[in-house]
């Protein structure tokens, strides 16, 4: 894996988590405030790798987050 390959994973895997934390989809302006601070992607470079708009990225992330909560809800 490249080192761009591991840049995005990194940028993809720590917004998971804000959302995650959260329970709701930053904006663009959040999110490129910590990515500068903690060295992660930007809402644009993150758009343009998975050509599509920040906020698709966002949903699709929230929706994954969400089916894993009931998952885990079932198995109580």
């Amino acid at each position: 894996m490249s080192n761009y390959e591991q840049y995005y994973q990194k940028s993809i895997t720590a917004l998971t988590e804000l959302i995650r934390e959260r329970k709701e989809v930053p904006t663009e302006k959040e999110w490129n405030r910590l990515a500068g601070i903690d060295n992660y992607l930007t809402s644009q470079s993150l758009g343009f790798i998975a050509q599509a708009k920040f906020s698709e990225i966002c949903k699709k992330i929230y929706k994954e987050i969400q089916k894993q909560n009931k998952k885990e809800k079932i198995k109580q």
